[in-house]
């Protein structure tokens, strides 16, 4: 899987690129993770070239969001695939995440990161 983060100042974008599975998920979660550490709190994570989720990579969203949370941030989600929101749909993390088409409606809804 292929990770860059973009520090766009109140918030960070994380675009990925692959699959986010038992053999990527430790790594971006310990990426991401650090940028949250270092006040980047507020992450957008992209996933319109993220092709399969499985449950690790899941888990990996789901540790990242409380992150964020505890550390007064918020973690949303921008161009996942419908395979990937019907999944997140059928786990329930559909009430956990939301979800944007483009990086402009997130930072839209999101004003107090502008």
């Amino acid at each position: 899987m292929k990770i860059e983060f973009r520090d766009k100042g109140n918030y960070i974008v994380a675009n990925l690129e692959g699959e986010l599975d038992i053999e990527s998920s430790s790594d971006f979660k310990k990426k991401a993770g650090m940028e949250i550490s270092n006040g980047h709190s507020n992450m957008i994570i992209d996933l319109s070239q993220v092709v399969y989720v499985d449950s690790s990579g899941l888990g990996a969203l789901i540790a990242l969001q409380r992150e964020a949370r505890l550390n007064g941030g918020a973690l949303v989600i921008i161009g996942a695939t419908e395979q990937i929101r019907r999944t997140m749909k059928i786990t329930h993390l559909d009430k956990l995440f939301e979800f944007y088409d483009t990086l402009e409606e997130a930072i839209d809804e999101n004003s107090n990161w502008k």
